[in-house]
């Protein structure tokens, strides 16, 4: 498809006419100049004169062809070679894409001019002022707002929900666990946990006596006369009351030694995930169940949304406390790149090697993009555009023409009464 290329600059237009005119005035005056001379009486002068106008005048017809056919065919006549820019735009895009690949769009060229940029200091230094990470900021939450109001919840949680079905497929995750578990207990991690869930199961058996009573009693009925006597009212009393109280003292008792009791049991827990295969199998299944399971996926919805809810509450404001943090958090971290040479090291470092690869792995597609966009545009309106851009200057050509090819023949015409 071929794509029409933007309005002319009047600018440009009325300098080019300007050129052209004065090109064409420097021709036509040395035409006349040169007809003009054989009204004059047979002098030495007047013979330098002709052969300057002369020469002059085919100097100044050569260079005005020369640069008319780079645009359009002279006179409208099909020479070969000429109107090279419509008819060989595509040829010279392509060559054009390459030249500047392969002599500009270069690592080392690219490279070099990162360093001569010092461009993470230059960043730095802009960043750490409170206005521009203020600015950042806001458009950075302007930005993750956008893209928030984009997201649903429900895409979220497929996507996260496919994501662990795959890495469940591919991995088991008991010996996981199992580390994660030895982690925690040997770090402590369990204790506050556990020193919540003891007052919880102290509190729900005196909540719940006298249920618990008649479940004993219900048990005991089970094992005939013997276990009738065994749970009467008051002894099932009696054994709920010491298991509460038991209950308490583990509580009150940091070093106690059912905690221990309790502490060994996870770490062989622990252990067995990690190298029991029976055990590791149950596991994985328990774990693809949940995954599986619909309520997980209501579950994980409703923390997806609300998630999203409170950060598009957040960032809504953009000059609310989130986009402040984040002002800080940008301005603290300008100051230390700016202080700490080895970290602007390794962020130069950093970003050299990935401009590298960039180049590397798409440099041709810098070609193509050149190639592409100049294979679209239309051929006699790439002709006018480049013209318009640098015609002023090939205007030139033609005045140096006339005025190099009348020295020319000045000399020429010298030599010749010299030989002759």
């Amino acid at each position: 498809m071929t794509v029409l290329m933007g309005a002319e600059d009047p600018v440009r237009v009325r300098d080019l006419r300007r050129m052209k005119a004065t090109a064409a005035g420097f021709l036509g005056v040395t035409a006349a100049v040169f007809v003009a001379t054989f009204a004059m009486p047979d002098a030495t002068w007047v013979g330098f004169l002709r052969a300057a106008t002369e020469a002059g005048m085919v100097g100044g017809l050569a260079d005005w062809f020369a640069v008319t056919a780079l645009f359009r065919r002279p006179l409208g006549l099909p020479i070969p070679h000429t109107a090279l820019i419509p008819t060989r735009k595509d040829q010279l895009g392509a060559q054009l894409g390459t030249f500047v690949t392969d002599n500009f769009l270069t690592p080392t060229n690219v490279v070099e001019r990162l360093r001569d940029a010092h461009l993470v200091p230059t960043l730095a230094a802009q960043l750490s002022t409170p206005e521009v990470a203020a600015r950042i900021s806001r458009e950075t939450t302007v930005a993750l707002a956008a893209a928030l109001d984009a997201l649903r919840d429900e895409d979220l949680t497929t996507l996260a929900l496919d994501l662990a079905r795959r890495d469940a497929s591919t991995r088991s995750y008991a010996p996981l666990a199992g580390r994660l578990l030895t982690d925690i207990t040997n770090g402590g991690a369990h204790r506050p946990l556990l020193d919540v869930v003891l007052p919880y199961l102290r509190t729900s058996m005196v909540d719940n006596r006298e249920v618990l009573k008649e479940q004993l009693k219900d048990f005991g009925d089970k094992y005939g006369w013997l276990g009738w006597l065994v749970t009467t009212d008051r002894r099932t009393g009696k054994l709920i009351d010491k298991a509460v109280a038991f209950m308490a003292e583990i509580e009150n008792d940091p070093h106690h030694e059912l905690r221990g009791v309790l502490d060994d049991w996870l770490r062989k827990v622990a252990h067995d995930l990690q190298h029991d295969p029976t055990l590791a199998a149950r596991v994985d299944a328990m774990a693809r169940q949940v995954i599986d399971d619909p309520a997980t996926a209501a579950w994980l919805t409703t923390v997806v949304g609300g998630t999203l809810t409170s950060l598009r509450t957040q960032l809504a404001d953009p000059d609310g406390p989130l986009a402040a943090r984040l002002a800080e958090s940008l301005a603290r971290l300008a100051t230390r790149v700016i202080e700490d040479a080895d970290l602007q090291a390794r962020l130069e470092g950093m970003l050299e090697r990935a401009v590298i690869w960039a180049v590397e792995q798409h440099g041709a597609e810098f070609t193509a993009l050149i190639r592409h966009v100049i294979d679209r545009w239309d051929g006699a309106q790439a002709a006018r555009q480049v013209e318009l851009f640098a015609g002023r200057d090939l205007q030139f050509i033609r005045i140096n023409g006339t005025v190099v090819g009348a020295l020319a023949g000045v000399a020429i015409h010298a030599a010749a009464l010299a030989l002759g």
